[in-house]
């Protein structure tokens, strides 16, 4: 049978906007009047008279923004991303793909079955099984941060790692150090992936300052671009209506965008969002239902803007501090879900309690639930075509039985997708094998991969990276 003749429907979702341009429009006046009326906070001094020479007004530590400021902003960026975003978008071809965050503190350990801090030596570890999945979709790496390493000097630690240990090592990292902020550029350099950007967090409530502020002003001049967002957290740090969590959070990054290009000169791009919180637990709850539609309620938002983000959620991050049932219902119903409307890549694969804990189990079981939800999202072949004769098929199954007809063997492999990690089988061998559990099997699958990793970086750029990252060592001892 030639592969053309098999044509699948495939499975596509559509959903109503979560908000009408109105609405979008209201909730931007709002933000408007948050800026010249409350602005933001800027307690370094010498930002605020820069500020101020550059047109904003001050009123004490704060600094506002004129509506013609604002107006104008908005209107170059609306015209940037028109022109960036002209060419034509790949085909959906229907492959989903995920990639691991760089932000975890802890690590599950597959010996244990318990969360401990990262160590070098652990993110090794876990950065070769990463890379084990390099050729299977999933992207990034390192996927957590060493502990044991100064705090000025762990993002050098990130990098230096992925690059000896992974075909994906280039990733970027964020910089949390202006000490040590240039020896990471030097090593993206080395990689031949140069970082031109870095990014600029906004401490929310509508304050502009911090350490990734201080990060991009010390290198400036190795910079092209840079990008402003915030976390502001419905009825915690935000109003709990969406409608005023919104105009609160665009407020914060289009200051923030202003702010940042006044003081530097460069082209800042900005996106607001906004994050739910449960009052009961005083923190952000990913995973739920309500980050899932603020996830889409955002990117509805920023159309608004000029930008033309994807329909569903990307975002599988969860609360559930162990790969258990929760991890896999929550993170199960976010991929599917935003599989079906279009987003056709997800982050924070294997990651738990938002980031703070990396999972090696979790991050084979989200490969396994990816492939489920893209084998969904490819839909029905009806076959009718297959067969010239489907009265004698029938015919012949009936007599001779269907498994052992020709068209049963050609075609099993084209209907059904088989896991590589979930069980299938009926309960008799299930326990006649002593009831494996499938966690035993994914630590097991674990284990293997780390053992079977063989990726080297090629000797020259080994040698530079060590060389950079002695020098930064030697900077922060000083």
């Amino acid at each position: 049978m030639e592969e053309t003749f098999i044509k699948f429907k495939p499975l596509k979702l559509q959903r109503d906007r979560l908000l009408s341009t109105e609405e979008a429009e209201r909730i931007h006046a709002l933000a408007k009047q948050i800026l010249e009326q409350i602005g933001l906070e800027v307690r370094q001094e010498a930002y605020r008279q820069r500020l101020e020479q550059a047109g904003l007004r001050l009123a004490g530590e704060r600094v506002t923004f004129p509506e013609r400021i604002v107006d104008d902003f908005i209107e170059k960026t609306r015209r940037q991303l028109a022109s960036h975003q002209a060419k034509a978008s790949p085909p959906d071809d229907g492959r989903l793909s995920l990639s691991v965050s760089s932000y975890s503190l802890y690590v599950h350990d597959v010996e244990s079955d318990r969360v401990i801090p990262y160590t070098t030596e652990r993110l090794i570890e876990m950065t070769k099984l990463v890379d084990s999945l390099a050729e299977e979709g999933v992207y990034g790496a390192p996927p957590g941060i060493p502990m044991d390493a100064p705090p000025d000097l762990q993002p050098i630690a990130q990098y230096r790692i992925a690059a000896l240990y992974a075909r994906q090592g280039a990733t970027p990292v964020d910089p949390t150090s202006a000490r040590t902020v240039r020896f990471l550029l030097d090593m993206a350099e080395v990689m031949g992936q140069p970082m031109h950007g870095l990014p600029v967090y906004m401490p929310t409530p509508l304050r502009l300052g911090g350490e990734s502020l201080e990060v991009v002003m010390s290198c400036l001049d190795r910079l092209d671009y840079i990008s402003v967002s915030s976390m502001p957290s419905s009825g915690t740090t935000a109003p709990i209506h969406p409608f005023g969590a919104l105009a609160l959070a665009s407020a914060e990054v289009i200051g923030g965008a202003i702010a940042v290009h006044l003081l530097t000169g460069k082209p800042v791009g900005f996106s607001p969002q906004i994050f739910p919180s449960d009052l009961r637990e005083g923190a952000m709850v990913f995973g739920s239902p309500e980050n899932m539609l603020f996830q889409m309620l955002s990117a509805d938002f920023n159309r608004f803007y000029g930008r033309q983000p994807g329909e569903g959620p990307d975002n599988i991050h969860v609360m559930a501090k162990l790969p258990d049932c929760q991890s896999a219902a929550e993170k199960a119903a976010i991929m599917a879900t935003g599989a079906f409307l279009g987003t056709r890549h997800f982050s924070c694969a294997g990651t738990l309690s938002l980031d703070e804990i990396f999972s090696p189990e979790q991050l084979l079981i989200d490969c396994e639930i990816r492939d489920w939800v893209q084998r969904a999202l490819k839909g029905n072949w009806l076959g009718e075509d297959a067969e010239s004769d489907w009265l004698e098929e029938i015919r012949r199954g009936v007599t001779r039985g269907f498994m052992g007809l020709d068209s049963t063997l050609d075609h099993y492999r084209t209907h059904t997708w088989y896991p590589r990690r979930f069980l299938r089988g009926a309960i008799g061998p299930w326990l006649n094998q002593g009831e494996p559990r499938l966690s035993a099997r994914v630590r097991a699958e674990v284990r293997r991969r780390i053992a079977a990793h063989s990726f080297e970086l090629d000797a020259d750029r080994r040698r530079e990276i060590e060389r950079i990252y002695q020098a930064a060592l030697r900077t922060v001892a000083a």
